[in-house]
């Protein structure tokens, strides 16, 4: 196996990258090296012997060096929290580059190509459990270039006959991952603000899992041509999620409890000023749905089809999420 990972140097794409090496494949990874986070996994990686293509997915010329060689590829790179970027820009990164390294992998040959999409697509609040053919609802332009790039990776596939597999996980943590250590850092100093009554259900799944799923679509033929939803072994309230992160923190009061339809307000009003300036907006309309999102999934088609189960529960995750965080370093003990 030679696997190239695009936004290899992001959370999940790492974490790939470091499974790959660990199973004995040569690893190659593209992607960006402008944050901080992003340097470490950098640093962390070439240490163990996977080789980094710094860079971006809209380069051409970059995209068909990264897979030249590759038998299996993971794309993950993707704009995705950047609040003040105009709608051409997600374009660009989300459906040019999809389309680029989909032709590029065509002409080299590729034996499996694993598009990650996202449980975005379904929208943020939906009854009952969600399924992989439920209603779409993507509310933003990051999930409907999620939407359209899936569409485009199963046309690509069809038509060059390219073997693929689209998978969608649902809300990702473990260690090195910063969107959730604002939570773990808020909650340890008591300071975390929670907005609404946090009655909304989250469905979690630690990095490990998903990295499982990752390599299980790779061998198994079930998965050819196929959309699989990736979910923890079970949902849980927000509230019982920052509960979990008090128990492990040792915390007694995570903070103040706040109103939420003011706060989704805000964050549209500061959003829309921003991208007019064309600065990074302090918060946005994505970054309140962690507070507003109420989901579950059903994982049913991913276990029958790829033999795959999420492994680690909710405490445990949460445990060794806040091992890491200490010993890197990222919060204090």
């Amino acid at each position: 196996m030679r696997l190239l990972v695009t936004g290899g140097t992001g959370f999940i794409g790492s974490h790939l990258a470091e499974q790959g090496r660990r199973l004995g494949a040569e690893v190659v990874v593209l992607g960006l090296d402008e944050r901080p986070e992003e340097r470490a996994n950098v640093e962390l990686l070439r240490r163990q012997g996977v080789e980094v293509v710094s860079g971006s997915i809209t380069d051409a010329e970059l995209c068909r060096q990264a897979v030249r060689g590759a038998t299996h590829v993971f794309h993950l790179a993707v704009a995705m929290r950047e609040g003040a970027k105009s709608d051409q820009f997600f374009e660009s990164v989300n459906l040019d580059g999809t389309r680029r390294l989909l032709e590029a992998s065509a002409e080299e040959g590729v034996r499996r190509f694993v598009y990650c999409s996202t449980i975005g697509i379904y929208g943020h609040r939906a009854p009952g459990i969600t399924r992989e053919d439920s209603p779409l609802a993507p509310g933003n332009i990051y999930e409907r270039t999620k939407v359209l790039a899936e569409r485009l990776v199963r046309e690509f596939g069809q038509e060059r006959a390219l073997p693929y597999t689209i998978l969608r996980p649902a809300d990702v943590y473990g260690p090195r991952d910063h969107r959730l250590l604002k939570l773990f850092k808020g909650v340890s100093a008591g300071r975390f603000p929670f907005f609404g009554t946090g009655t909304g259900r989250r469905h979690m799944i630690y990095v490990d899992d998903v990295v499982s799923g990752f390599f299980r679509a790779c061998e198994r033929d079930r998965a050819l041509g196929e959309s699989f939803i990736l979910a923890g072994p079970k949902a849980c309230t927000l509230r019982d999620l920052v509960a979990e992160v008090q128990a492990a923190t040792g915390r007694r009061r995570f903070g103040v409890r706040l109103p939420l339809t003011p706060m989704l307000a805000v964050a549209g009003a500061v959003e829309d000023v921003s991208r007019v300036l064309g600065v990074d907006p302090p918060i946005y309309r994505r970054r309140m749905d962690f507070f507003w999102s109420d989901l579950e999934f059903d994982t049913t088609r991913a276990r029958e089809a790829l033999d795959w189960a999420p492994r680690v529960d909710l405490p445990e995750g949460i445990r060794r999420t806040l091992e890491d965080y200490r010993r890197s370093g990222a919060l204090a003990s």
